[in-house]
């Protein structure tokens, strides 16, 4: 596809330009070390205006890193539950999913874990919040009410699932296998 010059999909280029440098330089130097400077160095742009014009200020572009990055990560997951119904199978797939995702995407991963540590904005906390644990405390209660799983907090143990993956991301290359970890985490919960 041709996108003409200054067209609205040269807009949509652009900004997807710049939110994948921003993916790369939060995940490379930490969401406090990413500046608009070093994205624009990052995306081979001349001014940080380039910037300022694509996004109104850094929450939004912020927010593009995350929808990114997560809708990248959900169509890894979607691609894993594709034909799975039970919920034993859901939940494995899901960690799987995630654990993939952290070896084919890093950077998309490391984006979104330095994000959730660094921001503020309480709208990126919502998204992140759902991101790390909302899809799967959804799962565990839906696997309850099923009888697939015991009776427990789903909460409490969305948070653990969700913070073991936290480590993983933050650990870089030394992954461990999303397999034991799956069949650690449905053996204590299975009803």
């Amino acid at each position: 596809m041709q996108v003409k010059a200054g067209g609205a999909g040269a807009e949509q280029v652009r900004r997807a330009q710049i939110t994948e440098a921003a993916i790369e330089v939060i995940a490379d130097l930490g969401f406090a070390g990413a500046s608009f400077a070093k994205i624009v160095e990052r995306a081979g742009l001349s001014s940080t205006r380039m910037i300022s014009y694509h996004f109104a200020d850094k929450s939004d572009l912020v927010m593009a890193v995350l929808t990114t990055a997560i809708a990248a990560a959900d169509e890894a997951l979607d691609a894993r539950v594709a034909g799975v119904s039970d919920r034993v199978g859901l939940l494995r797939a899901h960690i799987e999913a995630r654990v993939e995702f952290l070896r084919t995407h890093p950077r998309h991963l490391r984006a979104i874990v330095e994000v959730g540590t660094g921001s503020r904005e309480p709208l990126h906390a919502a998204v992140l919040a759902d991101f790390r644990v909302g899809r799967l405390r959804r799962q565990l209660i839906q696997g309850q009410r099923e009888g697939a799983f015991a009776q427990f907090d789903p909460d409490l143990v969305a948070e653990v699932v969700a913070s073991a993956l936290d480590g993983l991301a933050r650990g870089g290359d030394d992954l461990a296998d999303s397999s034991a970890l799956a069949d650690f985490l449905i053996r204590a919960i299975r009803a």
